[in-house]
């Protein structure tokens, strides 16, 4: 009987944490567009999301990872270079283009259960978003005007303008895809026109779709289980890789020799690690690397969008508050775990106001295990300087209000008494 190798949490932490990019910045410079692309495709897709208390999530997960860049350099690796695009990747997300290929079955899926819904208004939309994107090229729901008039239509609670849910549908459906984003607005063309032949012969199958969706998880990962791979690319239904199939799938990984088998203290179900982090592991167990990085995460961040992955691996309890009323908010509006040294170690409530380029923490808490020190003060004080530097504030532009425990405050930096009392009044 093949015997299975154990690894104790901390191990197991950091190679979760040094698979996603995140154990330390990989250079001192500032980030190439070649960086972003890198980090992209090693981490397989980056969630999308509308909220922007500091700066949107897809951007604030690739700074967690490279430090300070500039965001224009997204917007290139769109469009011209067409080396990104969108798709239900993990939600909505921004995928390496290459891997749009992996997602046609899905699409021809969603377009033979779909069909149904369609009335005859709305597949003329299509038709005709159909012919102007083939004519004229390019285009987004800005485009067209809403209808004068006042009825209502199956797509409203999307917009009055029947164009953009139409544009939507065929995102989905893979009739058009993401060219490129004016601001956070998509702009839409053929597939022909970015991917010639797209739709050319068979799809991918299924079993070698999910092998390979499987193989990326796992790489990014680290560490995985089956409910975690299967997670880690997903959509709402159907599913990329249920985990019935992620069961079945990750022994063909062992046998391959692209995971190898583990234990962990604390993590029930059958667990194993990339192969290609072996090597690092051994390092790690002779001392001779470490997580050094201190940073803040997206809450949408790949590290920790699967909540029973976070509480298992970190003992991380973690909920978005967004959706919560503010009286009974407990860690803030859009709170931001702390990630330390390959431990997360609490989270803060930041708001980046851009016209004065100051961010104020309205809150920061640490978790209850963690002692207040000097050293942690300043790897957080350095991080605040660090996303303020990405924002393009200044690194000593920012206040933070109130922590838990009190104690950490003198450590990380002073609090604004005006400010402080501002908050508690409910102004923002």
């Amino acid at each position: 009987m093949t015997s299975v190798l154990t690894l104790t949490r901390d191990e197991a932490r950091w190679i979760a944490v040094a698979a996603q990019g995140l154990d330390r910045r990989p250079f001192r410079r500032r980030a190439t567009k070649a960086d972003l692309l890198a980090t992209i495709r090693a981490i397989g897709c980056v969630q999308l999301d509308t909220i922007s208390v500091i700066s949107r999530t897809h951007e604030t997960v690739l700074w967690s990872r490279l430090g300070p860049y500039d965001p224009a350099l997204i917007a290139e690796l769109y469009d011209p270079d067409h080396a990104i695009t969108e798709f239900w990747a993990h939600a909505a997300a921004i995928i390496p283009i290459e891997l749009l290929p992996l997602f046609r079955g899905y699409m021809e899926h969603r377009r033979a259960s779909d069909a149904w819904r369609l009335k005859p208004e709305s597949v003329e939309a299509i038709e005709r978003l159909r012919g102007v994107m083939r004519d004229q090229g390019p285009v987004s729901s800005l485009d067209f005007d809403a209808p004068d008039e006042a009825t209502t239509h199956e797509w409203d609670w999307y917009g009055k303008k029947p164009e953009r849910m139409a544009l939507g549908y065929m995102w989905t459906h893979g009739d058009a895809i993401v060219r490129r984003r004016d601001g956070f607005r998509r702009v839409f063309d053929l597939p022909d026109h970015i991917i010639p032949g797209f739709w050319d012969g068979e799809a991918i199958g299924r079993e070698d779709v999910q092998h390979e969706l499987a193989v990326r998880a796992v790489r990014a990962l680290g560490i995985a289980t089956p409910k975690w791979t299967a997670d880690y690319f997903r959509s709402g239904s159907p599913v990329h890789l249920p985990v019935a199939d992620a069961k079945r799938v990750l022994p063909l990984l062992e046998a391959e020799g692209a995971a190898t088998r583990i234990e962990v203290p604390g993590i029930a179900e059958p667990a194993w690690i990339d192969t290609g982090q072996l090597e690092r592991l051994e390092d790690l167990r002779a001392g001779r690397t470490r997580p050094t990085l201190t940073t803040f995460l997206s809450p949408f961040d790949n590290l920790t969008w699967n909540r029973g992955r976070g509480e298992a691996l970190w003992d991380f309890h973690y909920r978005i508050e967004v959706y919560t009323p503010a009286p009974k908010r407990v860690y803030g509006y859009y709170s931001l775990p702390i990630l330390h040294r390959g431990k997360i170690v609490g989270r803060l409530d930041p708001s980046f106001d851009r016209k004065s380029r100051v961010l104020t923490i309205k809150s920061l808490h640490l978790e209850p295990w963690v002692r207040p020190s000097a050293a942690l003060g300043r790897a957080i004080a350095g991080a605040i300087a660090d996303l303020l530097r990405f924002l393009g504030g200044e690194p000593d532009a920012w206040r933070l209000l109130r922590t838990n425990p009190p104690e950490i405050l003198p450590l990380i930096g002073t609090v604004d008494a005006d400010q402080v009392q501002a908050s508690e009044s409910g102004e923002e």
